[in-house]
């Protein structure tokens, strides 16, 4: 162990990146194996409770959809619909209900020496508070985010990957936890969680929790560190009410229909949807079709393969005798054993409830002293299939095994997508053209650009791709040249300038489409071409006439009659619905009354700002986690059929008006026909 704050790592650290956490100066770890712990001070000692500030952030820029908070929880207990563990984000298939670090140690106090336990979440009830369910307290007033990508906002040269999010919290001050039947005593820890993800290729389908915990009172013996899991997989979308219920849900309750594995080569806790027994005949996979997983990746300073691993696991049970003292707790994660998952009460109907550990760090008699520090690295990773998480697990492992300090595609463009009749135009820049990869023998490796469409957030297509015809960038078998999609003469957009454009023709107003352009490299002999993740700069657009694109068409209603019928109205809720207003004036008041003239709905239109507001099928931002607020054409309205008083507006025949600046006025009707799905 390294004393009193102080650095062994010697020359191995010349020439290797510094990063920040709350204003300090950090080195990234070594290579994984009997690397060094970290062992720069952590941005607070104490943390007093005016200053305290709960934060959390989803991971956001690849598949797995996680909530991390500053108070070592993670998850959301299925306290909202946004994602907890969604994975792949976008598709409402959620993992998990709430996890989190354990950190056990025999520790000494003021008032003696005792066996402590530091818990972000035990078993409890779901939809409760995750502030209460957790022993930590915030240390960070925030959650700091970082990027290796130089056209992100966040781009710091110290990050570690596409996406750092960075926290701090403490074991102290002392505080009981909901579902703990004793007060918590600290054992005066600091834990900085740094959580790292990326968007492309296989590194996509997992996100990476780097812990860094640090001992801030008196020595620390046969520490253990794990990860708590209340893993349980289900389509929220399939759920009426939430959090989720058997009660008027034909799918039943969603608990007690886990599958769960443990993979010992690769220190993977997995889990899957099972619906009944027998396994697997009766699991019906189909119906929650991925498999995630808890992975150990490794420890420093001592090396994973000379410490021991447990996998304890139970049945789901809150408060239960056996497990609601440190003492029993510290037993559990410090067993040395791995649970045998086969045994009745952790197969389906059960519910299973697992953490995943590793230790002892600093066995008696050795000691992690005041200031000494040691590091655990956790990953959370889905697949389709159970070769695909294994396939992931050993990128993850990989990613860890190099420090990660992986190789990376160039990063996708500075993108901008524009909306008019039937067609989106695709604007980006040649900005990845400059990036460098330290990892290739040819550091400015880009290749060229993809173009996708797809009317799927997680099916986009490829439509088009350009790519460098001069050697050595002739290697791929376009070779078609960047000069039938260069602009003669840029275009900047709200401040950015655009060199390349191309047209997507051919596609229907009113409809939703993804967008993005993606980056590629050459690849080499070591590794095959990489491409930049489409979810960097993915957009949603919703094609339809610009202002004056069509001068002489009027206003119009579509579709019409309204009927329930339109690929894009497929939503099980009323507020799902929409209709369209097109060829609006740029700014103009929009009135519908019935037949007998009473006003039903207005809205002041600005087609400059509209995005979508008011109808949350066309733009619900607590799903649309993974793109922004769509791109419309200016022109175009969506209507939720609902009333200014909030009331939903029956079958009949109905009449609009729109009324620009000029004073000119054009009018028209639309029928409604009324779809028997009428909860909100």
């Amino acid at each position: 162990m390294t004393a009193g704050g102080g650095s062994t790592r010697g020359a191995g650290l010349i020439g290797r990146a510094l990063f920040a956490v709350c204003g300090l100066l950090v080195a990234r770890p070594l290579p994984a194996a009997d690397r060094a712990p970290t062992v720069a001070p952590f941005a607070v000692e104490a943390t007093a409770i005016d200053s305290i500030a709960y934060r959390v952030i989803v991971t956001d820029n690849n598949l797995m959809g996680v909530t991390v908070s500053n108070y070592g929880f993670v998850g959301n207990n299925f306290i909202s619909r946004s994602p907890s563990m969604e994975y792949p984000l976008g598709t409402g298939f959620e993992h998990m209900v709430r996890g989190g670090i354990w950190i056990g140690a025999r520790a000494v106090d003021d008032s003696g020496a005792f066996i402590g336990v530091a818990t972000s979440a035990v078993d409890g009830s779901q939809g409760t508070s995750a502030q209460a369910a957790t022993e930590y307290t915030p240390a960070s007033r925030d959650i700091l985010i970082r990027s290796t990508l130089i056209n992100d906002t966040n781009f710091n040269l110290r990050a570690v990957s596409e996406r750092d999010f960075l926290s701090e919290f403490s074991d102290r001050p002392a505080r009981r936890a909901l579902g703990n039947d004793e007060d918590h005593r600290p054992m005066s820890i600091l834990v900085r969680q740094e959580n790292y993800a990326w968007s492309f290729s296989d590194y996509q389908h997992f996100v990476i929790f780097h812990y860094v915990i640090k001992n801030l009172g008196p020595p620390l013996a046969n520490l253990w560190v794990g990860f708590y899991g209340e893993l349980a997989s289900g389509s929220k979308r399939s759920y009426t009410s939430w959090p989720p219920s058997s009660t008027g849900n034909p799918l039943g309750g969603w608990y007690r229909k886990k599958l769960v594995v443990y993979d010992d080569s690769l220190r993977l806790f997995r889990e899957h949807y099972c619906q009944a027994q027998p396994v697997p005949s009766g699991c019906n996979f189909p119906l929650v079709p991925y498999w995630v997983g808890i992975k150990l990746l490794g420890t420093a300073p001592d090396s994973v393969s000379n410490l021991q691993l447990t996998l304890a696991a139970w049945d789901y049970d809150p408060g239960n005798d056996d497990r609601d003292q440190d003492v029993e707790r510290y037993a559990l994660m410090s067993a040395g054993t791995i649970a045998d998952l086969s045994a009745p009460h952790l197969q389906p109907p059960g519910d299973p409830v697992a953490v995943l550990a590793v230790g002892p760090f600093a066995p008696l008699p050795l000691f992690l002293a005041t200031g000494d520090s040691i590091e655990v690295d956790f990953a959370l990773i889905g697949g389709a299939e159970i070769v695909d998480l294994h396939d992931h697990s050993r990128f993850a492992q990989r990613a860890f095994d190099r420090d990660y300090i992986i190789p990376v595609p160039p990063p996708s463009p500075r993108f901008r997508v524009v909306a008019r009749d039937r067609a989106l135009d695709f604007y980006w820049d040649d900005s990845p053209e400059q990036a460098t990869d330290p990892t290739s023998p040819i550091p400015q490796d880009f290749e060229g650009y993809r173009l996708y469409v797809g009317d799927e957030r997680l099916d986009l297509r490829r439509v088009a791709q350009f790519d460098k015809d001069a050697p050595p960038n002739d290697t791929t078998g376009f070779n078609t040249g960047l000069a039938s999609i260069r602009l003669a003469t840029p275009v900047t957009l709200d401040g950015v300038t655009y060199h390349y454009k191309y047209t997507v023709p051919a596609l229907r107003n009113g409809f939703k489409y993804f967008v993005a352009v993606t980056s590629y490299d050459l690849g080499n002999v070591e590794i095959e071409s990489l491409e930049s993740g489409v979810s960097q700069n993915k957009a949603l657009a919703i094609p339809g006439p610009q202002p004056g694109e069509l001068p002489d068409s009027r206003v119009t209603v579509f579709p019409n009659p309204y009927r329930v019928e339109a690929r894009w109205d497929q939503g099980e809720k009323v507020r799902d619905h929409y209709l369209w207003f097109t060829n609006l004036p740029r700014r103009c008041t929009l009135r519908i009354f019935t037949l007998s003239g009473d006003q039903v709905f207005e809205v002041e239109f600005d087609g400059d700002t509209y995005r979508g507001e008011g109808a949350r099928g066309v733009y619900d931002p607590r799903r649309e986690l993974d793109v922004a607020a769509p791109t419309l054409s200016g022109s175009t309205f969506g209507w939720n059929l609902i009333s200014d008083n909030e009331q939903v507006v029956a079958s009949g025949l109905y009449l609009y008006s729109v009324e620009d600046g000029t004073g000119d006025r054009q009018v028209g009707k639309f029928l409604i026909v009324k779809s028997d799905r009428e909860e909100f």
